[in-house]
């Protein structure tokens, strides 16, 4: 009876102290870090992410496309953690550059358009000429196509060949590259402008001030609207977002030697 009766107040004590163990502490959720690209930008940036990703699979970081006033207000809320694109960072941010790009003007495919300076482009621009009569021989009203207020590009441009003057309000929009370059195609007479990154093999741009468009004339300056693609955040990323910057400098490094 003694011999049942201490198993029984073992089995009680043994309960017991399974009852006050605490309960197994669960793994930690991964912190998902967040890629801001602008819409200028979104296709090239996708795809980088995507080539990390590749030989990164269980990264966690993630890709977002973000008119620039939305981004800017991601990284400052701390909902984002880097953004890529055209834009210059507020003072006292981080920036460290991606690679050089160049803003190129396009034209309808029918149009014999081959070179334009920097004067007429901002003639066309602001609308003070406003047919390719005496552009291109021919009697045509011009339709100029621009990127959206805010469009990092489009400020660029604007401040580099129009001096700051207004676009012309005749100006179609383009809310992204692919949707300026649709504009210009279906529209006879038309006239825009985009990244270099983002023309694609399809699209031949014009000259601007007798220089081509391309890698060597933009790597080396001759070209003579250009634009930086800089990564920029309020302070110097770290963790996840810090690894894919650092292996995409040294891809892109590789990939122009």
């Amino acid at each position: 009876m003694r011999l049942r009766v201490n198993l029984i107040l073992l089995a009680i004590a043994t309960s017991t102290l399974g009852a006050c163990a605490p309960p197994a502490t669960p793994a930690p959720t991964p912190v998902v870090q967040q890629v801001i690209s602008t819409p200028a930008y979104a296709d090239l940036v996708k795809t980088w992410f995507d080539g990390y990703l590749q030989v990164n699979p269980d990264s966690n970081i993630s890709l977002v496309n973000q008119p620039p006033e939305a981004a800017l207000a991601s990284l400052e809320d701390g909902s984002g953690d880097v953004l890529i694109g055209g834009l210059t960072p507020p003072s006292g941010w981080f920036a460290t550059p991606l690679g050089e790009d160049g803003i190129v003007v396009v034209v309808h495919p029918d149009l014999r358009v081959r070179d334009l300076s920097i004067d007429e482009l901002a003639a066309i621009f602001t609308g003070r000429v406003s047919n390719w009569d005496s552009l291109a021989d021919t009697d045509l009203p011009i339709q100029p196509v621009i990127p959206l207020a805010g469009d990092e590009v489009r400020a660029a441009f604007q401040s580099t060949v129009m001096n700051g003057q207004r676009f012309t309000n005749n100006a179609l929009l383009g809310p992204t590259p692919d949707a300026v370059l649709q504009l210009v195609d279906e529209n006879e007479g038309a006239i825009g402008f985009l990244p270099y990154s983002a023309i694609g093999e399809k699209v031949r741009p014009i000259r601007v001030e007798g220089t081509l468009p391309g890698r060597a004339t933009i790597h080396n300056g001759r070209y003579p609207l250009p634009i930086t693609i800089l990564a920029i955040a309020p302070q110097e990323p770290s963790g996840e977002v810090r690894a894919w910057l650092a292996w995409l400098q040294s891809e892109l490094l590789e990939s122009s030697e």
